[in-house]
C-alpha cells in the first residue's frame, strides 16, 4: 500500500511539472506573438512611412519600440566593452611577449659575439 501511495505521488507531482512547464511554455509562446505582432506593427508603420504616435495603442507601440531600441543599444554597448577588454589584455600578453623576445635576443647576440 505505502508502495502504490509513493507511486501515486510520484506520478501527481510528475503530472504536477507537466502541467506548468506547458503553462510556462504557454505563456511564453504568447509573448513571442505579442512582440511579433509589435515588429509587424513597427515594420508597417516604418513602410508605410507613416509614424504618427497619436493613440493609446500607438504610444504602447512607441514605448516598446524605444525599451527595445535601448535594450539592443545596452547590448550593443556592453558587447563592445567586452571586445575591448579582451583586446586589451591580448595587448598585453603581446607586450610581455615582446619584452620576453627582445631578452633572449640579446643574451643570443651576446653569447655568439663572446665565443
Amino acid at each position: 500500500m505505502r508502495g502504490f501511495f509513493l507511486c501515486c505521488t510520484f506520478s501527481e507531482e510528475r503530472e504536477e511539472g507537466g502541467v506548468e512547464r506547458k503553462r510556462a511554455e504557454t505563456d511564453r509562446e504568447r509573448e513571442m506573438q505579442k512582440a511579433e505582432q509589435q515588429q509587424a506593427k513597427l515594420e508597417g508603420l516604418a513602410n508605410s512611412g507613416n509614424l504618427s504616435f497619436n493613440g493609446g495603442d500607438d504610444e504602447e507601440l512607441s514605448r516598446s519600440a524605444l525599451s527595445t531600441f535601448r535594450a539592443k543599444e545596452e547590448e550593443i554597448e556592453r558587447k563592445t566593452m567586452e571586445v575591448r577588454e579582451r583586446f586589451q589584455a591580448q595587448l598585453g600578453r603581446v607586450e610581455e611577449e615582446s619584452k620576453r623576445l627582445a631578452m633572449i635576443r640579446e643574451v643570443f647576440l651576446f653569447l655568439t659575439t663572446a665565443s
